[in-house]
């Protein structure tokens, strides 16, 4: 399969990643949700008690409390405010790749139907960022909350690119930080095979990484590691230049192993210094346990 299927996409929906969540991060919208806001008042989550004030509902008189101190108390409630997920793919030819089982871009779709249909059942708004091979090297979905919204971000997924751009993670970045609301949850889903030097300190991430809670969903192929031996391979860099590789030459397979370490050192001391979780996935990865599992082990770390 070159693509993936917009039938299975949609099947996802009936796959289940239950209430965990990698974000600790309380959000500040205003439109009620499912999510715990810093702001107290109507909700369903206790919170504390408080001596009543003039205004106060004495529906949440706590009468306990009013009895044993003399004087009225109201109990507060902790508010559920919506969240904003943003779900960001990298769509770049390098994505179209796989050895095991599939190609990293299946994956990666599979992955945002996934993180998608479990947005919208928390009652989330959810946008979309695609770059690469998309129209205009980039496109972006507006926030929405209602399955026609996923179903259109899903078929750009499946639609075979009819324009052929090379666009990095950190230009993605910059849109999104024009866009994302402070409390946002942002998924990047990525190779992250080409990551600049610079990559860590990179200002957009930074910000982002302050006011939202962002995650790395890297998926790869055992390729990506380590190259077989299989004659001369073209691969495309950073400015869409094309490098050549022997791959019957131990030289140029150990070339090409440092330069994905090198890359690789660069993600995982961003992740840490940033403190953004990184799922690890793979073509070989069965996508819904795999990242239901990540999602949990993420969730247990921050608390």
């Amino acid at each position: 399969m070159l693509y993936p299927d917009f039938s299975d996409l949609l099947s996802y929906k009936k796959r289940k990643l239950d209430k965990m969540q990698p974000s600790q991060r309380k959000v500040s919208s205003r439109a009620p949700g499912n999510h715990h806001s810093p702001y107290r008042g109507p909700g369903l989550d206790f919170d504390a008690v408080r001596e009543y004030v003039p205004g106060d509902d004495i529906r949440n008189i706590d009468w306990r409390v009013t009895a044993r101190t003399g004087s009225p108390h109201v109990k507060l409630f902790q508010q559920e405010k919506e969240r904003h997920t943003i779900i960001c793919v990298d769509m770049n030819s390098a994505m179209r790749f796989g050895t095991r089982n599939t190609f990293k871009s299946i994956q990666a779709a599979r992955c945002a139907s996934l993180l998608g249909w479990r947005a919208l059942a928390h009652q989330d708004r959810i946008s979309a960022c695609f770059f690469g091979d998309v129209p205009g090297g980039l496109q972006y979905f507006a926030c929405k909350h209602t399955r026609q919204a996923l179903s259109t971000v899903l078929k750009m997924l499946v639609q075979p690119p009819i324009e052929q751009h090379q666009v990095s993670l950190e230009a993605a970045l910059q849109h999104i930080g024009r866009t994302a609301h402070s409390g946002s949850l942002i998924y990047l889903i990525s190779d992250f095979m080409d990551l600049s030097a610079n990559f860590s300190n990179d200002p957009s991430l930074s910000r982002l990484s302050k006011s939202c809670e962002v995650v790395f969903v890297s998926i790869n192929d055992a390729a990506d590691r380590a190259l077989a031996a299989a004659g001369v391979i073209g691969f495309y860099g950073r400015g869409s230049e094309k490098v050549y590789v022997n791959t019957d030459s131990f030289k140029g397979r150990e070339t090409y192993a440092a330069e994905w370490q090198a890359s690789r050192s660069i993600l995982t001391s961003t992740a840490k210094r940033l403190k953004i979780p990184l799922i690890e996935l793979s073509t070989e990865s069965d996508i819904h346990s795999d990242l239901l599992l990540s999602l949990k082990n993420t969730a247990r770390g921050k608390k």
